[in-house]
């Protein structure tokens, strides 16, 4: 069997960002030797540093920024200056909007859920794709043209409405959107025979693409619920209704593109399979394959602390997806019967206004002696092993690596009752309604009361996760749908593939 060639790609993950999904990635590529990768991750702007070591069987790198950028195409595609220059001429000469009407309006058309069509609609990804490769992506959405029929969508559209009529500035917000997440349709796709998406997201464009273009096999993994923490966020806006219906709308239709087109989907725990089947996945392509760590790295070790305090410990990025300000009100609680109890959070600032709020409530409820930033870590397991019990306080997961990573240093975890949690966690430690920050801080305080329950608690803990959550279960599974998709791949193009 010849060596099988991935197209992975992902959404402000690997190798730029750390995070879950980003370790998973990494495992991944550095543990399937005899697979080729080459990424393409789609980026906020081009001016970012790579996290990671970088495995050699990764041959090729194709970074997509969505912003950042006055000329989307120099950064994406590794072609002369003239060139562009060249297709800025060209359709600025040419007037090819009887070929971009119909395509626009059917993406508008599910954007506004006024058509269904699937099918369709990734024949015009396609077509779209396609004619980005010869004309010029900046001139064509600045043009008057594709203004003018985007406008007398818009309006017909919304020709009846009574209330809440769109303004000029939702049109202008609309098509921008369009614009920038659009972008991730310019990169050229080399050919392979699988294409691995990480998220059913604008990433998962190119898979559609390439299936089109090459018959690729299309896997992909939903870490995150996309749609719904998409959902999430979008509630928290203060962006006016029409822009986030067009927005919410755009997502919406990528999703079930994704959904529609994959060969297999592989949740990383049952729970996300519920979703995937709510927005219509059909339950014969579903494969759940769970996150995996190296439960030599993440064991239980004693760590130096500088006093011995009552520790907790949460791993997770500043983030009102991680729900700091509840691990925030728990530690006020405990602080009641444990006066010197330490509360530590280790992570990244993602979020720099929710900082500020976490801030100001530690001060606010006067936890300045028992909250501590800990920052970035850049050893988790060292960070686990330093907490007494470990949290996760989430509104919106997966199935988080914190979770069995701390569970193989033989830590009691507490964690919010989100995603897959509870099919690892259940029986091992606690599950909390979210957001409830009273039923935390009385289960925080069990497990400081009773060390030695916790003790036994946490050794099961570790049996559970080499019994199923290790790196090599984990490996086994993706090689085993990897080498499948490249037999069925193989036997549908036969001696055409080269």
């Amino acid at each position: 069997m010849s060596r099988i060639k991935i197209v992975w790609t992902g959404e402000g993950t690997y190798p730029y960002v750390t995070g879950g999904v980003s370790t998973w990635a990494d495992i991944l590529m550095h543990e399937l030797k005899n697979i080729d990768f080459v990424l393409i991750p789609i980026q906020m702007h081009p001016f970012v540093k790579v996290k990671f070591n970088i495995p050699p069987n990764v041959v090729d790198i194709i970074n997509v920024p969505l912003w950042g950028t006055e000329e989307p195409i120099e950064y994406i595609r590794k072609i002369e200056f003239s060139k562009i220059y060249e297709a800025k001429i060209k359709t600025q000469n040419e007037n090819h909007m009887d070929i971009l009407r119909p395509m626009m309006v059917l993406v508008l058309d599910h954007i506004y859920r006024n058509k269904e069509d699937l099918n369709g609609l990734g024949d015009s990804i396609y077509e779209f794709y396609e004619y980005f490769q010869t004309y010029d992506y900046y001139e064509t959405f600045r043009s008057e043209d594709l203004w003018e029929i985007y406008k007398e969508y818009f309006l017909e559209h919304f020709k009846d409405t009574q209330e809440d009529i769109p303004s000029t500035f939702d049109m202008i917000e609309g098509l921008r959107y369009l614009y920038r997440f659009f972008i991730s349709l310019l990169p050229t796709l080399p050919e392979a025979h699988i294409y691995h998406s990480s998220a059913a997201a604008f990433c998962g464009l190119s898979c559609i693409i390439a299936k089109k273009k090459y018959g690729s096999k299309f896997l992909l993994t939903e870490h995150g619920v996309y749609i719904r923490e998409q959902y999430l966020a979008n509630s928290r806006n203060q962006t006016p209704y029409r822009t986030k219906e067009f927005l919410m709308g755009l997502i919406t239709l990528v999703s079930k593109l994704n959904f529609h087109f994959a060969d297999i989907v592989s949740p990383v725990c049952d729970y996300n399979s519920r979703w995937e089947k709510k927005w219509g996945v059909d339950e014969a392509k579903i494969q759940t394959i769970y996150n995996g760590i190296d439960t030599n790295v993440f064991k239980q070790f004693d760590v130096e602390k500088e006093d011995d305090r009552p520790t907790v410990v949460m791993v997770a990025r500043i983030d009102p997806l991680k729900d700091i300000e509840t691990y925030i009100r728990t530690a006020e609680i405990v602080r009641q019967e444990v006066p010197n109890v330490l509360f530590k959070l280790y992570g990244p600032i993602v979020d720099e206004k929710y900082y500020h709020i976490c801030q100001n409530l530690v001060e606010e409820l006067q936890l300045e002696s028992n909250f501590s930033f800990a920052g970035l870590t850049s050893s988790p397991q060292t960070a686990y092993n330093e907490g007494d019990v470990v949290m996760l306080t989430s509104i919106s997961e997966a199935f988080p690596f914190v979770v069995i990573e701390a569970m193989a240093c033989e830590k009691v975890v507490v964690s919010s009752d989100v995603g897959g949690t509870k099919e690892v966690l259940e029986d091992y430690g606690f599950v909390v309604k979210p957001k409830d920050y009273q039923e935390f801080a009385d289960k925080v305080l069990y497990v400081l009361k009773n060390p030695e329950i916790a003790k036994d608690m946490g050794m099961d803990a570790r049996e559970s996760i080499l019994n199923g959550f290790t790196i090599e279960d984990m490996v086994e599974s993706y090689g085993k749908v990897y080498k499948d998709l490249y037999i069925e791949f193989m036997s549908e193009k036969g001696r055409e593939w080269r």
